[in-house]
């Protein structure tokens, strides 16, 4: 089988069963979990703006760490993707 399309069948099935999961638990189990990781991504674009050895004028290497963090959570961003 085609390595692709084995990658593609389990990403689908480990979403179903990550979907299942999720729907298993109250809103107010699954409020706490997304809160954590929003809090970690503020963090960590915090970081990446108060980081010192990220001079550049246009700010382009900390917006491209920024967007590097979204990526990393599965958030995609339309403005800066290649």
């Amino acid at each position: 089988m085609n390595e692709n399309i084995a990658k593609n069948l389990y990403k689908n099935a480990l979403g179903e069963l990550a979907v299942k999961y999720l729907e298993s638990l109250e809103p107010q189990e699954i409020r706490p979990l997304a809160e954590s990781e929003a809090v970690k991504l503020i963090a960590e674009i915090q970081g990446i703006l108060n980081d010192e050895t990220l001079e550049d004028p246009e700010c382009f290497r900390r917006i491209d760490a920024i967007v590097d963090a979204f990526h990393a959570r599965g958030i995609p961003t339309d403005r800066h993707d290649w």
